[in-house]
């Protein structure tokens, strides 16, 4: 019914749905902000859910090659309070790339994906949600900074023409 017929009428071996369906690799990053004031989120890894109280915060910052950064940044870190063996409690930085970031706020939504650290080669960048179920991929972009803590959501996409806009701004 979907798909491709086969060649010779044979039946293709395939994964099954949910093998297909799994979480590979880096994975996804879920970021749902439900309140602007307090600031209120929740974030899940890979389906895990990092509990608020223990998010220091999640940078992400894409800049494309200039005079300050030849080769360009690709990164993406969440910053958390873990507990370790011993009883005590220490910030643990955590690299996310490669995976696909996705912010949800505000009314808003933001998905970056990055296929390999490190490298601006395989990064998309999508704003918004079409009725489609499609965002809408950005072009132009110079950079992208993101900064998450307990009490600040900032997303500013800075154009090529040197101009910057806020992502996700207060006013709703």
């Amino acid at each position: 019914m979907f798909g491709k017929p086969s060649r010779n009428g044979a039946e293709p071996e395939r994964a099954s749905a949910a093998d297909n369906a799994r979480i590979r690799g880096g994975g996804l990053v879920q970021v749902v902000v439900t309140a602007q004031n307090p600031l209120t989120f929740s974030i899940f890894l890979n389906d895990k859910p990092v509990p608020q109280v223990a998010v220091d915060n999640l940078l992400i910052t894409i800049e494309a090659p200039g005079d300050e950064e030849p080769n360009g940044v690709v990164e993406a870190t969440l910053t958390q309070q873990v507990r370790k063996v011993s009883g005590e409690n220490v910030m643990e930085a955590l690299q996310l790339f490669p995976c696909t970031v996705e912010i949800v706020a505000l009314g808003r939504r933001m998905s970056v994906t990055c296929r390999e650290a490190g490298q601006l080669d395989g990064v998309w960048i999508d704003l918004g949600l079409k009725p489609d179920g499609t965002g809408l991929e950005v072009s132009g972009a110079r950079k992208l900074e993101v900064v998450l803590t307990q009490d600040l959501l900032d997303a500013q996409l800075t154009w090529e023409d040197g101009t910057t806009e806020a992502v996700f701004p207060e006013e709703g």
